[in-house]
Order: structure tokens, then sequence, then C-alpha cells
């Protein structure tokens, strides 16, 4: 596996897709990389993905929430993590959050993985203690767009499930 150094990432994504406004609606995960914020947000019936200087994201990925690839916590386990990808152009942006329950003095970690192929190219931490994490809150939005998650399958199904 091949890792990407943060630079030729940087070009990846400065290439991938052309500027944007910062996010007006809800903000889903926040955290800053290195000099750069990620951001998931929700806007309606859509959820994006932006990456970039503060105030000036360099790329956005908008899928529509019956679309979209939100992996909820399972419920075991003291670590408490969910995910959402976005695809663009044949790569998987992963945003991902985590807390250990167990640790009084555990802070939430989070980050994004690159991925293309299925294979990871690059993985990028959010710097620490800089993640505001609500991932959840998709769980109740998908729901609300009719899709629940079925435990059995690991899969978004249509209501109603069994």
């Amino acid at each position: 596996m091949r890792q990407l150094a943060l630079p030729s990432l940087i070009a990846v994504l400065l290439t991938a897709a052309p500027a944007f406004a910062a996010c007006q609606g809800e903000s889903l995960f926040e955290c800053r990389i290195g000099k750069k914020d990620l951001e998931v947000c929700r806007t309606g019936s859509a959820v994006s993905y932006l990456f970039g200087p503060p105030g000036k994201p360099e790329m956005q990925i908008a899928t529509a929430l019956s679309e979209l690839d939100y992996q909820p916590w399972p419920g075991i386990g003291r670590t408490m993590w969910e995910a959402v990808s976005f695809t663009n152009a044949g790569v998987t942006y992963e945003v991902w959050s985590s807390f250990d329950r167990l640790d009084e003095n555990a802070i939430t970690e989070g980050g994004v993985n690159v991925l293309k192929g299925g294979k990871t190219v690059a993985t990028l931490n959010c710097n620490r203690g800089t993640v505001d994490a609500g991932l959840d809150l998709l769980y109740g939005a998908k729901e609300g767009v009719g899709q629940c998650w079925n435990y059995k399958t690991g899969r978004w199904e249509t209501s109603p499930c069994p």
C-alpha cells in the first residue's frame, strides 16, 4: 500500500474540484488537519464534504442524504466510532470519528482516509483537540428520508426494516 505525502495529497485535492463557499447548513463534523479545515455539513437533503484553508475550502463533494454511505456505531465495544464516505472521480474520502467511552481522559479523535480502488492511499488525522463530531445526527436524518439501518446486513434499507 502506497501512502501519499501530504503535499501530493493536497495537489490531488486541488485538482479534484473547484473552489466553493463555506458550509451554510448544519455542521456534523469539523476539525483541523495541519493548517486546513475538514468539515461535513448537512444542508437540506444533501450532505457535503469540505476541505481546505479556513473559510476557503478547496474541495466540496455533495451527496444526497438518501445515497450517503454512513456507517453508524454498532453499539458494542469501548470505542464509539462512526464514518461517512464521499466519492469523487473514483476517490473515496472516508471521514471518521471515535471516542473511548471508558477512558475518563479521552478526547474525540477523527480524520479522513483517502481510498482509491478500495486501497488506502492516505490517512490524515485531525490535530489533537480540534474534533467537533456529530456524525450520529446522520442516523436520524437517514430515518427521516425513509431509511433504516439493518444491523444484520450492515446496510441502510428502505423502511420498513426487518
